[in-house]
């Protein structure tokens, strides 16, 4: 590829629920699991087409030719979908390869380019980024609760399932250490449940793999959620969780609620100010909107007074914490 030409072509994005297949389609980042639902779609949606040659290559364990072999028009003209994994770990063989396919792409085969992490392959990431017939799926990691969410609702509508807002914040709960086994409960339930699910579905399938954090307890109790706050409070407890972190958890909200209250910017203007990502500016700024600016007074006095308790200063730091649950929850309007 001339440099003229990569300077003028420019890869398109996808989302991993939206990706249709291409002739190159690069599914960058860690996230196996996203990375992972990008394939099967692709994958779903090429055999759907019709008969199609299928072949699977390994990046790091590479024969060299492999790649231009399987890519050549078989007797029939059939098309073909070639996989290829750890691109990461790419050998020379198989970077030299890639790099020769790509000067001459063939319109009846669908490359897909799995890369983790790392600069290894930099030199065909680059070459693939500079094409107008690919497109690249990002696989970051699912590490807050609201890219969690946006995967349930995916993962289950591509199933003509629905969940309930509350029902998907609980099964997100459930599962927060463990995506993998979030993306199985997903299955689970659209098999098992179908039409639409509810938090009696996820509490009468998953009631007892509520794995506690000190955000979650901070989220329910201030928004009000006293009861859903103090099981959880309690749920933690019993797995040995300290009373300090759940603490620190509520003070870090309960703090950028207070700096953000009646303050009228766009998050991504405020954020630098209060030292915070705009994601928990908005977030903070919806849930300071439900409180008195005198009760988020209160509010920060409480979450201090209970930071000293747990430390040292109360003979009972764990009936001290479900005191400030309790009053938080009392004081959302």
């Amino acid at each position: 590829m001339t440099a003229t030409r990569a300077a003028r072509a420019r890869i398109s994005t996808a989302a991993w629920h939206e990706v249709q297949p291409a002739p190159v389609v690069l599914l960058s980042g860690p996230e196996d699991l996203i990375a992972d639902r990008a394939r099967d779609r692709v994958r779903e949606t090429v055999l759907a087409r019709g008969e199609t040659e299928t072949s699977e290559l390994d990046a790091h364990d590479y024969a060299p030719g492999s790649l231009l072999s399987v890519a050549s028009p078989s007797l029939f003209a059939q098309p073909r979908l070639i996989l290829v994994d750890r691109l990461e770990q790419m050998s020379d063989a198989f970077l030299a390869d890639a790099l020769a396919y790509l000067e001459a792409l063939d319109p009846d085969v669908t490359l897909v380019l799995r890369h983790r992490r790392g600069n290894r392959g930099r030199r065909l990431l680059t070459a693939v980024r500079a094409l107008d017939q690919a497109v690249e799926v990002s696989c970051d990691e699912l590490k807050r609760d609201d890219q969690k969410r946006d995967f349930v609702l995916h993962a289950l509508g591509s199933r003509g399932v629905r969940i309930e807002a509350d029902a998907a914040r609980s099964l997100v709960d459930a599962f927060s250490a463990d995506t993998t086994e979030l993306a199985a409960a997903c299955r689970q339930l659209a098999d098992d449940v179908g039409g639409t699910i509810t938090r009696a579905d996820i509490d009468r399938y998953f009631g007892g793999r509520v794995e506690t954090t000190g955000f979650a307890i901070a989220d329910a109790a201030l928004a009000g959620r006293g009861a859903q706050a103090l099981v959880l409070l309690r749920h933690a407890r019993q797995q040995g969780m300290n009373a300090v972190p759940v603490v620190a958890a509520i003070a870090m909200k309960v703090r950028l609620m207070a700096a953000v209250c009646e303050v009228h910017e766009a998050p991504q203007r405020l954020a630098p100010r209060v030292g915070a990502a705009p994601w928990q500016v908005r977030r903070a700024q919806q849930d300071a909107a439900r409180w008195r600016p005198d009760a988020l007074a209160r509010a920060v006095r409480a979450v201090a007074a209970t930071d000293a308790a747990v430390k040292g200063g109360a003979a009972d730091a764990g009936y001290a914490l479900e005191r400030l649950v309790r009053v938080l929850a009392a004081r959302r309007p």
